[in-house]
């Protein structure tokens, strides 16, 4: 099989899912039997694998970013990965990934508690997607430490 190199660029420069490989395979103009079997070639070769993808994914947010879970799971479906391989992740790292959220939670809270807006903060948070328990949490544990300063 002989795939453009454009399309061989695109995969190999970064990791992607097979919806964004079809989206390119659509701007290229590929016939649609042509790029299912783009598509097939790529998977059966492991350029493509979307719960490797869901998986390296979050483990970059983790490293790099402050996000909730459903943060994640938005960025990941707005990607076109499928919701069963993003909802078997999360529920296998589920307490890992909380662990996480409540951590992003601290973070943000940390940096814009000093301008003394909790109300702010609790909105900003829940716009993000975070639970409940995460937000208090993080709000009473900062708290905590400026009392105790």
């Amino acid at each position: 099989m002989i795939i453009d190199d454009k399309l061989m660029k695109y995969v190999i420069f970064q990791k992607r899912t097979e919806a964004e490989v079809r989206q390119k395979c659509q701007k290229l103009n590929y016939a649609e039997n042509y790029t299912e079997e783009v598509v097939e070639y790529l998977k059966e070769n492991e350029y493509i694998n979307d719960e490797k993808y869901v998986e390296k994914y979050i483990a970059n947010v983790m490293k790099l970013k402050k996000a909730s879970i459903y943060e994640i799971k938005i960025n990941l479906l707005k990607k076109g990965v499928d919701e069963k391989y993003i909802d078997a992740y999360v529920s296998e790292r589920y307490d890992e990934l909380i662990e996480f959220e409540e951590q992003s939670a601290k973070k943000i809270v940390k940096k814009k508690i000093a301008q003394n807006e909790k109300d702010r903060i609790k909105r900003y948070l829940k716009s993000k997607g975070y639970l409940y328990n995460s937000i208090s949490m993080a709000i009473d544990m900062e708290q905590d430490l400026e009392d105790n300063d």
